[in-house]
C-alpha cells in the first residue's frame, strides 16, 4: 500500500508544482507588476516574459514523466512500478507455495486416513481370530510417522499422532 502512494505522490508532485509555480507568478504579478502595468511601463514585455517562464517551466515539469527525462518524475513512477510488481510476483509465489503445501498435505491425510481404516480392519481380524497382525508392525508406525512428521499443520500433525498412539497401543500392547 506504500508503494501505491508513492507513486501516487510521484504523478501529483509536478503537477503540483505547476500550480505553485503558478500561483506564486500570479501573487508577484498582483503585487509587484500590476503597479507597472497600470502605469504603462513594460506592459507587454512584462507579461510575455512571466508567461512564457510560467508555461517554460510548467511543460519542463510536464515531461518529467518521461522515463527518458533528467528530472525523477517517469524514472521514480517507472521503480515503484517494478516494485510494485515484485511484490505482486512475491505474493504470488507464496500462494502458490501455500496451495502446493495444502495438496500434499491433503494427499498425505489421505495416506494417513487409508493406514487408519486398514489398522481398524486389521484390529477386527485380530480380535475376531484372536492372532497377532502381520500388516501393523513398528515398521507400519515407524512409515506412518514419517508421514505425520510432513504435514505442515501443527494441530493435524498432533491430531495424527495420537490417533496412531491409540492404534499402537490395541496392537502392541
Amino acid at each position: 500500500m506504500g508503494l501505491f502512494f508513492m507513486k501516487l505522490m510521484w504523478r501529483i508532485l509536478p503537477v503540483l508544482s505547476v500550480l505553485v509555480v503558478s500561483g506564486c507568478s500570479y501573487l508577484i504579478w498582483r503585487v509587484k507588476l500590476h503597479q507597472w502595468w497600470n502605469s504603462g511601463h513594460l506592459k507587454r514585455v512584462s507579461l510575455v516574459s512571466l508567461t512564457s517562464l510560467v508555461l517554460c517551466f510548467s511543460v519542463l515539469l510536464l515531461l518529467g514523466y518521461s522515463t527518458q527525462s533528467k528530472l525523477p518524475f517517469g524514472s521514480k513512477i517507472q521503480e515503484i512500478s517494478v516494485q510494485q510488481q515484485t511484490v505482486k510476483d512475491q505474493k504470488q509465489a507464496i500462494e502458490a507455495e501455500k496451495i502446493a503445501n495444502e495438496e500434499k498435505d491433503d494427499q498425505i491425510k489421505l495416506q494417513l486416513e487409508a493406514a487408519l481404516d486398514l489398522a481398524d480392519n486389521e484390529l477386527n481380524i485380530v480380535v475376531i481370530n484372536d492372532s497377532v497382525s502381520t500388516l501393523t508392525t513398528e515398521e507400519w508406525f515407524s512409515d506412518n510417522q514419517q508421514l505425520i512428521d510432513q504435514l505442515s499443520d501443527v494441530t493435524d500433525r498432533e491430531d495424527y499422532m495420537n490417533r496412531f498412539e491409540s492404534v499402537r497401543e490395541a496392537f502392541l500392547n
